[in-house]
This record gives C-alpha cells, structure tokens and sequence, in this order.
C-alpha cells in the first residue's frame, strides 16, 4: 500500500502563507451614492512576478480542493468569501493566524466582509471612522505582539 505523496499540497500552504496579500481600502468614486466606495482584494506578494512554475504549481494543488483557482487578484465577494472560510479553517486545524505574513490585512478583510458599508452618509462616517479605529488597533496589537515574540525568544 503506498501513501499519498502531499509534499507540493503542504508546500502550496506554505508558499500561500507567505505570499498571500490582503488588502481593504475606501476611495473616491463619482458612480457611487455616497461618493465613496469600499474595495477590497486578495493577490500575492510576488507568487506572479518572479515565483517559480513550480511554485505557482504547489499552489494550484494546495487550492484545488477548496474550489479556488489560482489567479494574480481577486475582487469578487464570493471569493472573498472563499478564502476567509479557508483561512479560517486552517486556523482552526492548525492555528496558522501567527504564521500569516498580512495578519492586518487578514484581519481588516474579514472586518469589512462582516461589517458592511451603510447606504446613507451619517451611518458611512460612522463606519469610516471605525474602520479607520480597527485598522488602527490590529496594527498596534500585531506589531507590540511581533515586537514581545522577538524580545523573549
């Protein structure tokens, strides 16, 4: 009996781990009600620009499973959606939330995936101004946390 041969799946979540970028912004926008839009989107730090064949393909078989296709960015809310559930869940087997290079944003996405923008302007300043709070909370919690690890290791 032979056993399945997983190394380029665990190497796919390691290249995942380290490549993988969050990122939540609000701009301005003249299509929008408000004037103003939140974006958000999933890519990788340089998995598209100098990463290998090999290591775009260990990536493509760790996703496979969890019906998410390997592309340079992602925009769409359904694949948000997608990558929070897996994030989430690799944190629940294998705690991976401190072995995530962007914890902010990991963090911030799934802030503003659950905390949707208001559609009149009162209740959007008030969200700005939380969001701007959050971000501001998880950057100073991660980096006095990065900071500790070091200084007691």
């Amino acid at each position: 009996m032979s056993e399945l041969d997983r190394r380029e799946e665990w190497m796919g979540l390691g290249i995942m781990l380290s490549e993988l970028r969050m990122k939540t912004w609000v701009e301005n926008r003249s299509d929008s009600k408000l004037g103003m839009r939140v974006q958000k989107r999933v890519s990788w730090r340089s998995l598209f620009k100098s990463g290998t064949d090999g290591q775009r393909r260990c990536v493509e078989i760790f996703l496979r499973p969890f019906d998410i296709e390997l592309k340079e960015n992602y925009y769409d809310n359904d694949t948000m959606t997608k990558w929070l559930l897996l994030l989430d869940r690799l944190d629940t087997m294998y705690s991976i939330k401190q072995s995530i290079t962007d914890r902010i944003g990991w963090h911030m996405l799934e802030w503003v995936m659950h905390n949707p923008t208001p559609k009149e302007w009162k209740g959007f300043l008030e969200w700005v101004t939380a969001y701007d709070e959050e971000e501001e909370m998880i950057s100073d919690y991660i980096n006095i946390s990065s900071k500790e690890k070091y200084e007691t290791d």
